[in-house]
């Protein structure tokens, strides 16, 4: 192992063979080390250069950045005999006035060209009609009791008689 011109921060060669050993291949060291590092060859900037450029050169009270901007030019259009007014009742529309076509922004219009919607299966249950409400069917008298009470209520009730169904 040669020894390069920049002490490295690592362990011995023993321990070395070791961790190799133990990591089944060769540990490879990050490259924090100054001749491990990439070379940083950024080229220079291509700024272009202005009038203004030398700061330098001139006073303080020249330099105005509004000089630098100048107003958009203003082409005259159609500068001829004025138009005629339309009417307002010369102009019909079939509807509302609505917003054009959205813009595609991404250039792909997925609502053109596609084939019409089908049919929708036919719902599973009839349609229910509008009937009248039906009227309750009238309930069935309770049963008389098979053994009358032959004392006021607040009195025990006398045995009733044995009956084939064995009810009381």
């Amino acid at each position: 192992m040669s020894r390069s011109k920049w002490d490295y921060r690592d362990v011995s060669v023993l321990l070395q063979a070791i961790r190799n050993f133990l990591l089944g291949r060769k540990h490879t060291l990050h490259p924090r080390f100054p001749c491990k590092v990439s070379a940083r060859s950024i080229p220079c900037p291509d700024i272009p250069r202005s009038p203004e450029d030398k700061y330098s050169a001139m006073y303080y009270h020249q330099r105005n950045p509004f000089q630098s901007v100048k107003p958009p030019v203003v082409a005259p259009v159609a500068l001829g005999n004025k138009k005629e007014k339309i009417k307002p009742e010369s102009v019909k529309l079939p509807g509302l006035p609505t917003p054009g076509a959205p813009w595609w922004w991404d250039g792909h219009s997925y609502f053109e060209c596609t084939s019409p919607a089908p049919e929708p299966p036919p719902p599973p249950c009839p349609p229910m009609t509008q009937a009248a409400p039906r009227e309750p069917t009238p309930c069935d008298p309770p049963p008389a009791p098979t053994c009358p009470p032959s004392v006021p209520p607040c009195q025990p009730c006398p045995p009733c008689p044995p009956s084939p169904d064995k009810r009381c």
